[in-house]
């Protein structure tokens, strides 16, 4: 492989990183999102429930009524965890894209340096084994 195949490589799989780290980013949008819905229902059902708590007389339809509302907010939070339970999935499978994405990218930019190495060295090899020849011819011509 050439540096200027390895420069290329290295700039796709940039771009493949910075993808993967927005789409992480979109992912903790989400979740924080999901973490805000289940605050919300949460505080809900706390407010429901309050309201069969409360001291006083109820008729018995009020209570019906509250016992419903504290079963929906029941399932509302239930769904609210399970969604965020979902988003918090994606999240680390995001985190875990991100992660292979640099390590690729780590890897080619040492392969890049290696190789650059590797042909700056062999270059000045050459150019030391010339100026030997060089000097040699020079030193037999008298």
């Amino acid at each position: 492989m050439t540096p200027k195949t390895l420069k290329r490589t290295l700039s796709i799989k940039e771009r493949i990183r910075q993808w993967r780290r927005a789409e992480l980013h979109e992912a903790q949008g989400r979740m924080a999102d999901a973490e805000a819905s289940l605050q919300l229902e949460a505080a809900r059902h706390t407010s429901t429930a309050a309201l069969l708590t409360r001291p006083g007389e109820f008729s018995a339809n009020d209570l019906v009524l509250a016992a419903e509302q504290v079963q929906a907010t029941q399932r509302a939070v239930k769904e609210a965890q399970v969604a965020l339970d979902a988003r918090q999935k994606e999240h680390e499978e995001r985190q875990t894209e991100v992660g292979e994405a640099t390590r690729e990218v780590r890897a080619i930019e040492a392969l890049h340096t290696r190789l650059c190495s590797a042909q700056k060295r062999d270059a000045d090899q050459r150019e030391q084994r010339d100026l030997d020849e060089a000097s040699a011819r020079k030193g037999r011509r008298p």
